[in-house]
């Protein structure tokens, strides 16, 4: 205990040593960099809790956001406009619009469409509210009986649903010459005006803009007056106190801010702490500590919050938490039938593999470990496969397993059942047939797993010193009881290396698979990345795909660490 104590006396000691070594100019710095560090985290919060955690306060600021983003998609554009904090209420109802030049006139009656939502473009004389049918955006509402200066009686709108969707939620116009836009409209917020502003086109440039007033239901609608000088398209559109554009940004950079700007931080209360001498260390680090934080535990983190939403990967980033439904799916409901099969098929294959990879790599280094320099090009031969691209590994088998372009090979029969065909042997189907799908798929992981195998095996078999050997013979040991007293015992520490490597590669198997079989036929290769990769690109189910991919995770981590405590047990790593 009196020891301990003087250890932290003396690092208390030396940490204010370190602190009277710091400079004015490095603490000003420091100073410096945890005011930028915490800034710039600020904003990365602001965009982490408005878009990935959908914070209440904040929803109806990502919701304008989402709205944008969907909006600038199905235009092929990017997003832009402006919005307020007041949500999908904060646009304009518009009764009716004019337009007039010294050639043209035209106008648009909200009267003169069928009251409902999700409406695509509607038209009128000259003038339309637009959208499109990928983004059908529009709102025909109905109206307590609204009084215009005109005389008429409106008893209809259309809705332009919020400030923050620009040019996606307007009015358009596309005239020949100078002229004059008379608007009709009241904001749908009560008591709060809004700004209408009308763009052209050609440039975005803000050619006129005018203010519409609340809604009074007592009171008669004026126009609104837009004039424009010059021919083209223009867009009428409601207009924010706040840029869109940046806020999609920051969104879709929360993490990264958020990460950055802790690092900043950290650099800073580093400065104030020790001298710049010992930071260059620090620093030559940090690089590498950031790319692992945000490419490798991010993403693990992400993935669970994402498990416990609805996301699906058509969606703009918009979400709802719906809690435990995602697990309550894959164990209590149709999912688990699933999950259990998939699991079942990935243990089948597991197994398998590892097998092939330990008895055939031991198998064939002990042949190798026999042979003379001679045979350096049969070893390179075997080891080969392991470079090639599993994709390309793919094709080929597919093509020897079951290909129609095979020379006298019907449309259930590849190369090698055409071989076996020569001798009078009939060959199974192997890839169109459930009972042998799977062994198709492990012929070629046998192919490629066994030369490496062999590598490691044969490095570690030479490696044994010959003393052992020796002594054996000289008690009459025979070559079979060497290999058993031997060779296994002390290629332990190897075997252990590759059976977790192979463990894990196995578990995750995906290429192969989707390459030649997708998974088919039926569920008879639906190995669990594979019915991951279906639920979230194929079913478009990305939350019950992040389920999985979880539950997957704690399966393979609770296995790993099983194994890795039995070795620490049994394995012996003296040589």
């Amino acid at each position: 205990m009196k020891k301990n104590a003087l250890e932290k006396e003396f690092r208390k000691r030396q940490n204010r040593m370190e602190r009277m070594h710091v400079s004015p100019r490095q603490h000003r710095a420091g100073i410096a960099f945890i005011v930028l560090g915490m800034l710039v985290a600020a904003v990365g919060l602001l965009g982490w809790l408005a878009g990935d955690l959908q914070f209440g306060p904040l929803e109806s600021l990502a919701d304008q956001v989402y709205a944008a983003r969907e909006a600038a998609q199905s235009a092929g554009t990017s997003v832009s406009g402006a919005l307020d904090l007041n949500g999908e209420d904060s646009g304009v109802h518009v009764f009716y619009a004019s337009y007039e030049t010294a050639t043209e006139y035209g106008a648009v009656s909200a009267q003169d469409f069928d009251l409902g939502e999700s409406r695509s473009t509607l038209k009128g004389d000259g003038l339309q509210f637009p959208g499109t049918k990928d983004y059908m955006n529009l709102v025909v509402a109905e109206e307590t009986p609204v009084h215009l200066d005109n005389g008429m009686e409106m008893t209809q709108s259309v809705k332009l649903r919020g400030a923050g969707t620009s040019k996606y939620r307007c009015l358009k116009l596309t005239v020949e010459g100078p002229g004059l836009l008379t608007v009709y409209a009241v904001s749908s917020l009560a008591n709060t005006p809004r700004n209408l502003v009308l763009y052209r086109t050609s440039d975005g440039a803000e050619v006129a803009q005018a203010s519409a007033p609340a809604a009074d239901d007592a009171g008669i609608v004026e126009p609104l007056t837009f004039a424009f000088d010059q021919a083209g398209t223009y867009y009428l559109s409601t207009k924010g106190d706040i840029p869109l554009a940046p806020l999609s940004t920051v969104m879709n950079l929360a993490v990264i801010l958020l990460i950055v700007g802790a690092a900043i931080v950290f650099n800073g209360a580093m400065l104030l702490m020790q001298r710049w001498e010992r930071m260059k260390d620090l620093l030559c680090v940090e690089p590498a500590l950031i790319f692992f934080l945000l490419f490798v535990y991010y993403p693990v983190v992400d993935m669970v919050r994402i498990s416990f939403t609805d996301m699906g990967i058509l969606t703009m980033g918009k979400q709802e938490f719906i809690g435990l439904s995602n697990y309550n799916w894959l164990f209590n409901q149709s999912g688990a039938r699933y999950f259990w099969e998939s699991l079942r098929i990935t243990a089948t294959y597991t197994f398998w593999e590892v097998v092939i990879t330990l008895v055939g790599g031991m198998l064939l280094a002990l042949l190798f470990n026999r042979m003379t320099r001679g045979f350096n090009f049969m070893r390179a031969v075997v080891f080969m496969p392991k470079y090639i691209a599993v994709s390309t590994s793919a094709v080929v088998f597919m093509w020897i397993l079951y290909s129609p372009a095979a020379a006298g090979a019907n449309q259930s029969e590849g190369i090698l059942n055409y071989a076996l065909s020569l001798f009078g042997i009939t060959g199974p189907h192997w890839l169109i047939d459930a009972s042998t799908a799977l062994a198709g798929v492990l012929i070629l992981t046998a192919w490629r797993v066994v030369g490496y195998a062999m590598m490691i095996y044969l490095s570690a078999m030479q490696g044994i010193p010959q003393d052992y050997y020796e002594a054996a013979r000289i008690d009459g040991a025979d070559g079979v009881q060497q290999f058993r007293f031997i060779t296994v015992p002390l290629l332990a520490p190897t075997t252990l290396f590759l059976f977790v490597t192979t463990f894990i590669a196995s578990m995750k198997v995906f290429q192969s698979v989707d390459v030649m079989t997708g998974g088919g036929p039926g569920t008879a290769t639906n190995v669990m990345v594979q019915w991951i990769y279906n639920l979230t690109f194929t079913d478009f189910r990305t939350a019950r795909g992040a389920a999985v991919s979880v539950v997957f995770f704690v399966i393979l981590l609770v296995c790993t660490m099983a194994t890795m405590k039995y070795s620490n047990k049994n394995v012996n790593y003296d040589a």
